[in-house]
């Protein structure tokens, strides 16, 4: 049976996990540094810098701030150089109309539902714009369809952000399920660590060699796409 229904409920990252990262983030990411400095060609040079982004590729460098950190760190790092709670807020806006999901995410979500094995999602972004994106690509539901995603937590639902693991144990909760029988699934190695911390079943690693391969020490699994979850488990 696939590596997924070995468990009693999942808990998933978001962004580089659910969604693919570089299509749903990259252009909203640019736009909001655009409009955030306007016309002044260095200040926009600033900012990109303290978030990690090539203006010229349009996408972040390897372990972009941008990436990795929390909303609030970010706002305190743009705080001298432009107000960063808009440039947040602009870049959540325009990424709803860009949100793509990662290879094979509807297609597993599916057959966990139909399964009966809930899902949540557990994300260092904010819940409305999570919300929003989820919605967005009908994950929440709807009259006409049962939701894909039971539960989000997020790093204002007042369970702190990951590496700790208070978001991911709420989320756990909310699907009633125990840790031990719960899988978190990231990107990251704040997801894994906060999979291990919180006594999860397994952590698994999400993604291709050259995003994520450093973190493999971190993970009991290592699945180059969410389609290996709907694999055999690798005897």
């Amino acid at each position: 049976r696939a590596l997924a229904t070995a468990f009693d409920a999942v808990v998933f990252d978001k962004d580089g996990t659910l969604l693919d990262f570089a299509a749903t983030w990259n252009p909203a990411i640019y736009d909001a540094i655009c409009e955030s400095a306007g016309s002044d060609g260095q200040l926009r040079a600033r900012i990109a810098n303290v978030l990690g982004f090539d203006m010229a590729l349009r996408e972040p460098l390897p372990e972009a701030p941008v990436v990795h950190m929390g909303n609030s760190e970010l706002i305190e790092l743009l705080t001298p150089h432009t107000d960063g709670r808009a440039l947040l807020d602009a870049a959540a806006a325009k990424v709803v109309a860009h949100v793509t999901p990662a290879a094979h995410a509807s297609e597993l979500l599916r057959a966990l539902r139909d399964a009966d094995i809930p899902c949540a999602v557990a994300t260092n972004d904010e819940d409305r714009s999570t919300r929003e994106q989820l919605g967005a690509l009908g994950w929440l539901g709807s009259e006409h369809e049962p939701a894909l995603i039971s539960a989000v937590r997020c790093c204002d639902s007042g369970h702190g952000a990951k590496p700790e693991p208070g978001m991911v144990l709420s989320a756990a909760a909310a699907l009633g399920a125990a840790p031990s029988r719960v899988a978190m699934v990231g990107d990251s190695a704040a997801d894994l660590v906060a999979g291990r911390r919180a006594g999860f079943a397994a952590v698994i690693l999400v993604g291709p060699e050259a995003s994520v391969g450093r973190h493999e020490g971190l993970a009991d699994v290592w699945i180059r796409d969410l389609g290996g979850l709907l694999q055999p488990p690798a005897e």
